[in-house]
């Protein structure tokens, strides 16, 4: 009896010793690494331009600035009253003017002329610094706009080499009248 205890107290200790070792415990080589700092969350997104009940007159092309204040997804959503008026939107590189922007010399960030799409929503790449936002009432009624652009900054501090790209759509260049929008 006292030798089955023994040999059984020996198994024990065995396995026991065979546990910590395959959990690899102490000093044991393959025992678990350092653990993996966690990234800190990107920024968060940001409101750069912001504007309610806007009066814009049918055939009336409007423009206002807007900062990013560092590189990340610049997004704009216009929104209108009657459904029946199509409003385009387009975000552009600089402080582009309305001749600059009608004659195709600004670089375009996103555009979108949709004759559907109610509201009109934009996003494209930016680096930090100014854009211009060009919203244009095509009619065929006067409207009340609001609108809203965005910044999504991206994790890092500066994405370099980024460049816009095209939302797609043509601009329909109806506009008559330039405004500077608030």
């Amino acid at each position: 009896m006292f030798e089955r205890r023994r040999a059984f107290s020996c198994l024990v200790g065995v396995a026991l010793t065979a546990s910590l070792v395959a959990c690899g415990g102490g000093d044991t080589p393959g025992g678990p690494g350092p653990v993996p700092a966690t990234p800190a969350p990107p920024p968060p997104p940001v409101v750069v331009s912001q504007v309610t009940g806007l009066a814009i007159e049918a055939n009336v092309l409007g423009r206002v600035l807007v900062e990013a204040t560092r590189s990340g997804t610049l997004t704009a959503t216009v929104d209108w009253t009657f459904a029946e008026n199509d409003v385009d939107v387009a975000i552009v590189g600089g402080d582009c003017s309305f001749e600059a922007f009608l004659g195709g010399q600004c670089p375009i960030v996103a555009i979108s002329a949709s004759t559907t799409a109610k509201p009109e929503r934009i996003s494209g790449a930016a680096n930090a610094g100014t854009y211009t936002l060009f919203i244009e009432n095509t009619g065929p009624g006067d409207e009340t706009i609001s609108y809203q652009v965005v910044l999504t900054p991206d994790a890092s501090a500066s994405a370099s080499g980024r460049s816009g790209s095209s939302a797609g759509g043509q601009w329909k260049g109806r506009a008559r009248t330039f405004v500077e929008l608030q």
